[in-house]
């Protein structure tokens, strides 16, 4: 089980050598673990000239390219490009010139009957996706989320044909609020890639982070700016349930939930200037 987080600026958590996930070459940003199967979600900073061989690995991972650019199986990753190479999958070397930026997960181990079978892992693969070519045509109804179809675009990255799981984005346009809180029935985490989300917690800049248990309480949200929001869940598939809360106000008091050993990096981060 995480620690529920809601939510914590990456600028305050500091660069560590990622001996964590075997590359002490490089260092990552630890956004959240899972202490009893060793799932974890990363910041991870790759050098100029870093390289990783292809070898079918144990667990799933998933990468959303930040900055910079990388190879990997044969294809070039820019900024807002994303992968989700199964366990097993074997054609998962990573190579960067000039060095490259991404947000990296990581699963638990993966039983060893669905890490061999080639089936599996080609149903479950998402070998390459450029977030900034294709449509913004993700279904907001399936997902429960019909009320913010409005002012807000989904793009899906990818549905897991075994457990349901999906990662997505949403983009949503400035000055977009919401009405209700909402809840979910499974484990959630999320990045802000880009622009200022208000909650019930605060405001949370580019590079806000969050991971709620199942059924957490949040929202609603709104942005002044507009904002564009990376998600992805765990442990099913999601869905959707709202109800009545306080008022939605652009201005919240700063209170977000962290654990005991993260409360002193809660600190908000102000927005960038514009002069």
């Amino acid at each position: 089980m995480r620690d529920h987080i809601d939510f914590i600026q990456a600028q305050h958590i500091k660069w560590q050598q990622a001996e964590l996930l075997g590359y002490p070459d490089a260092r990552m940003k630890l956004l959240s673990t899972d202490d009893a199967t060793g799932a974890l979600s990363t910041i991870l900073s790759m050098p100029a000239n870093w390289k990783r061989p292809p070898a079918a690995s144990l667990f799933d991972e998933e990468i959303y390219v930040l900055d910079g650019s990388l190879t990997m199986g044969g294809e070039t990753f820019l900024a807002h490009s994303y992968a989700f190479l199964p366990a097993g999958y074997g054609e998962n070397d990573i190579a960067t010139t000039n060095g490259a930026t991404a947000l990296y997960f990581r699963s638990g181990s993966v039983g060893e009957q669905q890490r061999r079978d080639p089936a599996t892992i080609e149903s479950r693969l998402v070998r390459y996706l450029d977030v900034a070519n294709g449509s913004w045509d993700g279904d907001l109804e399936r997902l429960g989320l019909s009320s913010m179809k409005a002012g807000s675009r989904m793009r899906m990255l990818r549905e897991d044909p075994l457990s349901g799981e999906m990662t997505y984005i949403t983009a949503t346009i400035a000055f977009r609020r919401g009405e209700k809180a909402e809840r979910h029935p499974i484990s959630q985490e999320f990045f802000l890639l880009s622009g200022e989300l208000a909650g019930e917690l605060g405001t949370m800049q580019g590079g806000a982070y969050c991971v709620r248990p199942p059924m957490a309480k949040h929202g609603p949200y709104g942005s002044p700016t507009g904002a564009l929001i990376f998600f992805r869940g765990f442990g099913g598939r999601q869905e959707t349930f709202w109800e009545e809360t306080d008022p939605f106000t652009f201005y919240p008091t700063h209170q977000p939930i962290l654990p005991d050993s993260l409360k002193a990096l809660g600190k908000p981060v102000p927005p960038p200037s514009r002069y």
